[in-house]
């Protein structure tokens, strides 16, 4: 299989399911999927993670961000040190951030109708919530986990092989 086809796919179906929200739900309508612990709750978010503001410099945030893209691009075909190790975490890493930028890109294009990125996932128990998040959002946190485990992994191996404990 290969590495790329997970790109697309996070990117594919991020953009789907903010899609269907934004065409089935109100904003800050909701409706709980697994009682109160899973909800789907149609939010725009104008900042940053965690819903830190950063309206005012949506432009710049933007930019900083398809930045970062580009780096985590060219490190993906030019540098990696272990191809097992590293293309699949970056893989989800990039396809999640793709999927948000498509979003903040359409937030400076009036006609789209973006307040800022949609988030719809939204966890926690009756009144206690964690924020609310989208698949773009999910795929980064898988990838950087992925990242950290097999890195881990790869250096213990390297350490075993070389004698050292």
């Amino acid at each position: 299989m290969n590495p790329s086809l997970i790109i697309f796919s996070i990117i594919f179906f991020d953009q789907f399911s903010k899609y269907l929200i934004k065409t089935l739900f109100l904003q800050y309508q909701q409706i709980d999927i697994l009682g109160s612990f899973l909800r789907f709750t149609y939010v725009e978010n104008k900042g940053i993670a965690f819903g830190i503001d950063t309206s005012n410099y949506h432009l710049l945030i933007t930019l900083i961000t398809i930045f970062g893209i580009s780096i985590l691009i060219y490190y993906y075909n030019y540098n990696l040190k272990d191809p097992v190790v590293e293309k699949i975490p970056l893989c989800f890493i990039i396809g999640g951030a793709i999927g948000n930028a498509i979003d903040r890109v359409f937030v400076l294009i009036p006609s789209m109708g973006y307040g800022g990125v949609v988030d719809f996932i939204d966890i926690g128990i009756n009144s206690y919530r964690w924020y609310i998040f989208n698949v773009a959002d999910t795929a980064i946190t898988i990838g950087i986990i992925l990242y950290f485990i097999l890195e881990y992994k790869y250096n213990q191996k390297l350490n075993d092989s070389s004698g050292n404990i």
